[in-house]
């Protein structure tokens, strides 16, 4: 078993505490490893990276070859796509769709999203929102990790096991955040998987899903089943991008009419 794991966004979105825990989480699963790290620049706004190769054998190197990664896991829309090329035709994106603006040529957000929508297997979910519901704005990257999850080659409960090890000493308020955050990217990223399964477009789904505020456990099947519904119907570009354009949160079980 080999799975490469890219994990990128800017700095002071806790890209590398991302990593770290994701690391953490693959020696407790008995997994081997091997990881590079680009820090960018120091302060705020220089683009973050790490490279995570995992493996049941030896790791020989840490470098990711073009088309090879399974996963490249983002905080940041332009910074997802700066690493598609790294990206095995099966892999996924998953990424916040939040920008954060620190360049003067970044592009604009229409023409942005065109192209990260476009993606067959992609996980777009608005972290911003979800961390504020789960109770801090800084739990943003947990958000993003918890969406990852599900497509890691290890349990998710490893994962929990690490952000209560890495939280408590701040407090049982922010442990339930992190966890909290995570479980919403979590259910977030099955409710996707199991939509692109019932033959969702996935252009359509990218512009809904950042658009649905997510509990900390599984949209029901109900529920699940009604989007399904809803999203194949002959309208359901037109009606995810009036949802996109809107920008208006939608309880899971509220599918539109």
């Amino acid at each position: 078993m080999s799975y490469d794991l890219v994990v990128c966004g800017v700095g002071g979105q806790g890209v590398l505490t991302m990593a770290g825990v994701i690391d953490h989480a693959i020696h407790d699963a008995g997994l081997q490893l091997k990881q590079s790290e680009v820090h960018g620049m120091a302060q705020r706004g220089g683009a973050v990276s790490a490279f995570v190769r995992i493996s049941d054998q030896p790791v020989a190197s840490d470098l990711i070859a073009d088309g090879t990664a399974s996963m490249v896991l983002s905080v940041e829309p332009m910074e997802a796509l700066r690493y598609v090329p790294l990206l095995r035709p099966d892999g996924w994106i998953v990424t916040d769709i939040t920008p954060m603006v620190n360049v003067d040529n970044y592009p604009a957000l229409p023409a942005l999203y065109d192209v990260l929508f476009s993606a067959p297997r992609l996980v777009a979910l608005d972290a911003v929102l979800l961390a504020k519901k789960a109770g801090s704005i800084k739990v943003q990257n947990t958000v993003v990790l918890g969406a990852a999850a599900s497509h890691l080659p290890f349990p998710a409960e490893l994962i929990e096991h690490q952000l209560h090890a890495l939280f408590r000493r701040k407090g049982e308020r922010i442990v339930n955040a992190n966890i909290n955050a995570f479980r919403m990217g979590d259910a977030a990223s099955r409710f996707a998987a199991a939509l692109l399964a019932a033959g969702v477009a996935s252009p359509v789904l990218a512009r809904v899903l950042p658009r649905i505020a997510f509990e900390p456990h599984a949209v029901s099947e109900p529920s699940a089943a009604a989007w399904s519904r809803r999203l194949l119907r002959e309208d359901a570009a037109e009606l995810a991008q009036r949802l996109f354009d809107a920008n208006e949160a939608l309880a899971p079980d509220a599918v539109p009419t």
